[in-house]
């Protein structure tokens, strides 16, 4: 997962925010999912605020994709384990604060409407804006909270008995955040784990071994 920096938001959202939530706002009914809409307007924005990646596993995604993903999300939130309300965030869902952009796969199969909160949670209602007296379990990619303190990735083998190594997120000092956050992303999925690998074989490895024998060539140098 990556932090992001949004930057300012973009003059074209302010009025297409007000349009929508008038109409939304007038339903007198929580809006379906086919009625939240526009908000994809600002995918470009987004795409290059985060340097064309997906913002929870990384993968450089082509803007075609057009996933904006929400954080709280918008019709519909499974808050489990710490609340039971099952409603959505719709007047938020055009909120710059709120929109990401993420690659299909995070977004349509792993994260979904997921929302955990903690236990003693309470949900916000239309129109209160976050935090309020909720304490997400899932980390935010544009908060001030970076995802590095509470993700790393670590090589290991699959099996206890050795065989195949592969780069694996782990929560960093057993944080709660790092753990429902993997999960809920599904951050250790099969194609992440071997994207992962080639990423350190070609990339990383590398520079690892250059660094390595410069130190070396450094260390023979002062023995002469």
């Amino acid at each position: 997962m990556i932090r992001i920096i949004r930057g300012s938001e973009p003059a074209k959202l302010v009025p297409l925010r007000i349009a929508k939530l008038a109409v939304l706002g007038s339903l007198g009914r929580e809006p379906t999912s086919d009625e939240v809409v526009g908000y994809k307007e600002v995918a470009t924005e987004l795409w290059d605020a985060q340097h064309h990646k997906c913002c929870y596993c990384e993968q450089r995604i082509p803007k075609g994709f057009n996933d904006v993903e929400h954080y709280r999300p918008k019709c519909r939130a499974d808050r489990r384990p710490g609340c039971a309300h099952t409603h959505g965030y719709w007047w938020l869902a055009f909120s710059w604060d709120n929109l990401l952009f993420a690659c299909p796969a995070c977004n349509r199969s792993g994260k979904n409407d997921l929302f955990p909160l903690i236990h003693g949670s309470i949900s916000l209602l239309n129109p209160l804006l976050p935090p309020g007296n909720e304490l997400p379990l899932l980390l935010d990619p544009g908060s001030a909270i970076n995802p590095v303190e509470h993700i790393e990735y670590t090589e290991s083998a699959i099996g206890r008995n050795g065989g195949p190594t592969h780069w694996w997120a782990r929560p960093r000092n057993a944080s709660i955040y790092g753990v429902k956050t993997i999960e809920v992303c599904e951050l250790n999925r099969l194609e992440l784990r071997e994207l992962r690998n080639d990423h350190f074989r070609s990339t990383l490895a590398p520079q690892v071994e250059a660094l390595n024998n410069s130190f070396r060539a450094h260390r023979l140098e002062n023995t002469k």
